[in-house]
């Protein structure tokens, strides 16, 4: 009889176990509501941080990828071409797997182009005529693969001073834009590095003075019985709930903010060319995966550092 009321004491026990631990981790962040504070304020702000360093590097890549979608070669004729150097320049042109499509531009063409793209300056241009045009005739050209571009540079290049006078592509822009890239991803592990130093040491603290206050409670634990695992696990959880709040807060400020900018960005021609900043989508889903693993982590891993530093069990 004593053994079965042994076996049911302690089935109800490890039925209990859960809710007890839930209430203990609860009851342990009321306690240290001013550190708990500070560990949610110190994953918020190293999330913040390191939000806009990501949106900044997905945003930079995502109008690097729009800026080499709508590259174009041209490749600009001598003024003395003949239709021989045209047709010969043209078929090599054509005959590349690299070129996805190749347009001639007259000169009589370019100029009435470039007239209309000055709209209000047209008249500017307007005692220009086919007897003194100074815009040069060209080949338009499209590639399959932003990357071939050098590729098909070096094509035209063959042809320099036999109808060819110089080859312009905006690879410069995709360049700079791929150096800031670098530059944002490098400084974002730094700041990552860095901002994970500071919270994972607010956490440690907060669990440290938890450990301390609650030091008599543990002992008359130990001392009736309580494994490791029960008396550890309502501190990691309290790191992790830590954690995981100050991520909720920074994934709502992060997105609410990144709507704003979008609209206030749409109604100003502050990107280059057509390009567009990345769907909020595309952001916000990355981020708020990111958020939450990052700071259930911190907020464990401080935990973790704290008990097997000041709870000897």
């Amino acid at each position: 009889m004593m053994q079965q009321e042994g076996t049911a004491m302690r089935f109800n026990s490890l039925k209990t176990m859960p809710k007890n631990i839930i209430r203990d981790t609860i009851h342990s962040i009321e306690r240290n509501n001013l550190m708990s504070a500070a560990s949610v304020v110190s994953v918020v702000a190293a999330l913040l941080i390191l939000g806009i360093f990501l949106i900044l590097t997905i945003n930079v890549e995502e109008v690097t990828k729009d800026i080499e979608s709508q590259l174009e070669l041209t490749v600009f004729l001598q003024e003395d071409f003949t239709d021989e150097q045209k047709d010969t320049i043209q078929d090599a042109l054509d005959d590349s797997d690299l070129i996805e499509s190749v347009d001639f531009e007259s000169a009589e063409e370019a100029l009435e182009n470039f007239t209309v793209s000055l709209e209000d300056y047209a008249p500017l241009l307007s005692g220009y005529n086919s007897e003194n045009n100074p815009m040069p005739a060209s080949f338009i050209i499209k590639v399959k693969d932003p990357e071939d571009l050098d590729a098909v540079q070096e094509l035209a290049m063959q042809y320099e001073g036999e109808g060819v006078e110089y080859v312009r592509y905006g690879q410069e822009y995709v360049d700079m834009l791929i150096k800031f890239n670098s530059f944002t991803n490098t400084l974002s592990i730094g700041v990552l590095i860095v901002l994970s130093l500071i919270s994972v040491f607010i956490i440690y603290n907060t669990i440290k003075l938890t450990v301390f206050a609650r030091r008599r409670e543990i002992g008359i634990m130990k001392y009736v019985g309580a494994t490791n695992t029960y008396i550890r696990t309502p501190f990691i959880l309290e790191g992790l709930f830590l954690g995981i709040i100050g991520a909720v807060i920074a994934y709502l400020v992060i997105r609410v903010t990144y709507f704003y900018l979008l609209g206030v960005i749409g109604t100003s021609s502050f990107l280059p060319v057509d390009a567009s900043l990345a769907s909020p989508t595309v952001v916000l889903s990355q981020l708020v995966i990111f958020f939450m693993l990052y700071g259930g982590i911190i907020g464990a891993v401080g935990s973790v550092v704290a008990i097997r530093k000041f709870l000897d069990v």
